[in-house]
């Protein structure tokens, strides 16, 4: 029997946190070292993805201290709340209103509220909840329904029972009457449906902004809660499910007509947004690219078409991007497409979004590889816009996927490839394209690791923020911007080849 052959070539003494999320191949670690204050600092980078979760570890602070999230923006209009004509409170109860839900809602008498107008609507738990979530949530409460449903049953059972011990009157009657009120509770319980917890929400203007209250108990018991404000001006984040660690932000349409409920569709955008920036003081090993940089937080994937964008969500994102002033974006995001650089919104980001305003935006290329001409949109197939291949890396092999011999630095055998239907090159560049990076707290998972194109993508953006970040404190200043089409000219002049 022959013996057996250590494949390694010297022993490993301890992990290699450093390629976590890759940051030496793309020199980005040694930028930052050199230049501890130009870690993104100044630079805002907008995320169009699913929505940051706000409770995630390392998207609180930045390097320096200010708030990593500018905003959070629905831009589907998904958990938009329409609300009823200003009302006010009846003489006799000064402090309570009848919900939508058709529940007693006591308010809190420290809320201020000049005017003595509330404006009340209601909101599906599970139209804004992520899946990860809402299959927990329908689980319980399943399972709580048929306990119950289980307890009736038995206490029918008994009384049927203790009835026939007892005897008299007419048997047959009250049997009968037993029997169908397990058949009815039978029936209940096999044709069960549960449309969820009905969140009953209050909208008052408190003389200087607008605020809301949501009734996350279902109890209608508003005495002690918190009137939450629009996030860009308070800063207010709040659970909407204690159990399950969701949290929420609001925002205010319409002068008050929409209430914007903003929470996330999936875990996608959190992982996103760890990579171009996360910042964990205590563990600088998970940091993201640019742990100095802030994050604007655009969900575009629609909680009622299966966290799909939309054209409505797109549009409403190149605005926010415009609004908001982000120095670069990132679009993890994409489909299969025939027509590179055509489409409405195309055709907006192109003009208005990178040429008028000038914003660096950076998209995957796609994980259709490794055929030829495999890249998607807006990535593969938008000349302005940066589209980027995920290639695996020295230092991710060791830390992601634990290879003790390593190979060469290669493209992933997934990783889409150009070109574009129209000539284009496609893939513009290759940046790492794995990442243990942050994760929502409604997930239970601080970190995770995950692969993709929506991987590379905002590797790339966190290394663009380094690089804005020096030339605006270097030469440009907060207000000036570079030419995005500089930029990508000289990222895919000076990148080494494989």
């Amino acid at each position: 029997m022959s013996s057996l052959k250590s494949t390694s070539t010297s022993p490993r003494t301890e992990f290699p946190t450093h390629g976590l999320l890759p940051r030496a191949d793309t020199q980005a670690a040694d930028f930052v070292r050199k230049h501890p204050k130009y870690d993104g600092r100044g630079a805002v980078v907008a995320i169009l993805d699913t929505g940051i979760d706000p409770a995630a570890k390392g998207l609180q602070v930045t390097s320096d201290g200010k708030r990593k999230v500018v905003d959070f923006i629905d831009c589907t209009g998904s958990g938009d709340v329409l609300l009823g004509p200003p009302q006010k409170c009846s003489d006799e109860k000064p402090l309570e209103l009848t919900g939508v839900s058709g529940r007693i809602l006591r308010l809190n008498p420290s809320w201020t509220n000049p005017s003595g107008e509330w404006r009340i609507g209601s909101k599906w738990f599970y139209d804004i909840a992520p899946n990860d979530v809402k299959s927990r949530v329908k689980t319980e409460r399943e399972s709580l329904f048929k306990k119950h449903s289980q307890h009736l049953a038995d206490y029918v059972s008994s009384q049927k029972q203790a009835a026939k011990k007892a005897g008299g009157g007419d048997q047959s009657d009250k049997s009968s009457e037993f029997e169908a009120q397990v058949d009815v509770l039978n029936t209940l319980s096999s044709s069960y449906s549960d449309q969820g917890p009905l969140l009953d929400c209050v909208v008052f203007h408190d003389g200087e902004q607008w605020r809301a209250a949501v009734d996350i108990d279902e109890t209608g018991n508003l005495s002690e809660a918190k009137a939450m404000g629009a996030y860009k001006l308070t800063g207010d984040v709040a659970l909407l499910s204690k159990r399950h660690l969701l949290y929420y932000t609001l925002n205010f349409y319409d002068n008050g007509d929409v209430l914007s409920i903003v929470t996330s569709v999936g875990s996608h955008s959190t992982h996103v947004a760890g990579i171009v920036a996360a910042n964990h003081p205590e563990e600088p090993q998970n940091n993201g690219v640019a742990p100095g940089a802030q994050l604007l937080s655009l969900m575009i994937g629609d909680h009622r078409v299966g966290s799909m964008e939309t054209g409505v969500g797109l549009t409403r994102a190149a605005i926010a991007i415009i609004e908001h002033g982000a120095d670069l974006a990132n679009m993890s995001f994409g489909e299969p497409s025939s027509t590179p650089n055509l489409g409405q919104w195309v055709q907006l980001v192109r003009q208005e979004v990178i040429r008028r305003h000038r914003c660096i935006f950076v998209s995957s290329a796609g994980n259709e590889g490794p055929a030829l001409s495999t890249v998607g949109a807006p990535g593969g197939s938008t000349d302005s816009i940066i589209g980027v291949g995920a290639y695996v890396g020295y230092e991710q092999m060791k830390a992601d996927h634990a290879m003790t011999d390593v190979v060469n630095d290669t493209v992933f055998t997934w990783c889409s490839r150009g070109p574009s239907l129209n000539g284009a090159r496609g893939v513009d560049i290759y940046a790492p394209g794995s990442a243990i990076a942050s994760f929502p707290a409604y997930v239970r998972e601080r970190l995770h690791l995950a692969n993709g194109t929506s991987m590379s993508s905002p590797n790339l953006c966190g290394c663009l923020a380094l690089l804005i970040s020096a030339w605006k404190q270097e030469i440009g200043g907060t207000d000036q911007r570079i030419s995005p089409f500089r930029v990508k000219n000289a990222i895919m002049q000076t990148a080494k080849d494989f």
